[in-house]
C-alpha cells in the first residue's frame, strides 16, 4: 500500500527535518506515528500528501512511485489529508463543503453525504452552518468528512483528537477504528502513545526528523525511544512486541 525510502525532507532555505525515512504500510488497518512536537509527524504527511518535496528518497503507493507529486495529483491517487487547524472555508456552510468536495473522476463515489452523516450525526442539525459557526468537535468531524468524500485508500490524519472533548474524541476515534473495513487505512500523526494505543493497530515512533522503530503496544514505545532502535524488518507490519 505506502513504501517510503531513505526519505529525507527539507523546508526551504533549512536543515533536513526527515532523516532517510524508510517505512513499510503493507496491511490494511490504522498505523500511528507517535513522537514529540518537533519530531517530524507532520512534515512526514505532508510530503505524502504532496505539500511538500522530499530532498532524497521515493514514496510508492499501489505500486506507483508518487515522489514529489502535487496535491491534486496525491487527491486522485487516493490520499487524503486531515491537517491540523482544519483549514476549512470559514464562510461556506457544511452542505457547501460537501457540494465542493468529489471523489476523483476514475473513483465511484463511496461517501455519499448520507453516509458521511450517518458517521458524524450531530453535522446533519448543522448543514445551513457555516464553518465559523461550527464548535471545534463539529469542525473536527467536517475536516475528516470532507476528506473521506474524495473517497481515498489512505487518510493521513494529524493530530485527529488534538483539542477536543473526551466524548467527541472517542467518537473519532471509533470512526477512524471502523474505517479499514470500508477499505480505508489510515496513518495518524500522535504526540502520545496512549492515544495511539486506542487507535492504532502498529505505532512507528519518530524522533528529531529520525524513525526509531515501530511496536504494537504502549507500554514499549518508551523503550524504543530510549533504545533507538531502528526497522528492522521494515516489510512486516506485524511484528512481535519489542521487550
Amino acid at each position: 500500500m505506502l513504501h517510503i525510502r531513505n526519505l529525507t525532507v527539507a523546508y526551504p532555505g533549512g536543515a533536513p527535518v526527515l532523516h532517510a525515512v524508510t517505512l513499510d504500510l503493507r496491511s490494511p488497518g490504522v498505523h500511528a506515528l507517535v513522537g514529540a512536537n518537533g519530531a517530524g509527524k507532520t512534515t512526514l504527511l505532508h510530503t505524502l500528501a504532496g505539500h511538500l518535496s522530499p530532498a532524497t528518497g521515493t514514496v510508492v503507493v499501489d505500486d506507483r512511485e508518487v515522489t514529489g507529486w502535487h496535491p491534486t495529483a496525491a487527491a486522485r491517487a487516493g490520499v487524503a489529508l486531515v491537517p491540523q487547524g482544519r483549514q476549512l472555508w470559514p464562510s461556506l456552510t457544511v452542505a457547501e463543503h460537501f457540494a465542493a468536495t468529489r471523489p476523483a473522476r476514475d473513483r465511484d463515489e463511496r461517501w455519499t453525504v448520507e453516509e458521511l452523516l450517518g458517521l458524524f450525526p450531530p453535522l446533519a442539525a448543522r448543514m445551513g452552518h457555516r464553518a465559523y459557526q461550527l464548535s471545534g468537535g463539529e469542525q473536527q468531524m467536517l475536516t475528516i468528512a470532507r476528506a473521506l468524500r474524495t473517497a481515498p485508500r489512505l487518510l493521513l490524519a494529524d493530530e485527529p483528537t488534538e483539542g477536543l472533548a473526551p466524548i467527541v474524541a472517542n467518537q473519532i476515534i471509533t470512526v477512524l477504528r471502523d474505517l479499514p473495513a470500508r477499505g480505508v487505512s489510515v496513518l495518524a500523526a500522535l504526540p502520545h502513545a496512549g492515544v495511539a494505543a486506542m487507535i492504532a493497530d502498529t505505532m512507528h515512533v519518530l524522533a528529531s526528523g529520525q524513525l526509531l522503530g515501530y511496536t504494537r503496544t504502549a507500554a514499549t514505545v518508551s523503550d524504543v525511544q530510549r533504545q533507538h532502535l531502528t526497522l528492522t524488518h521494515p516489510g512486516d507490519e506485524r511484528p512481535e512486541p519489542q521487550q
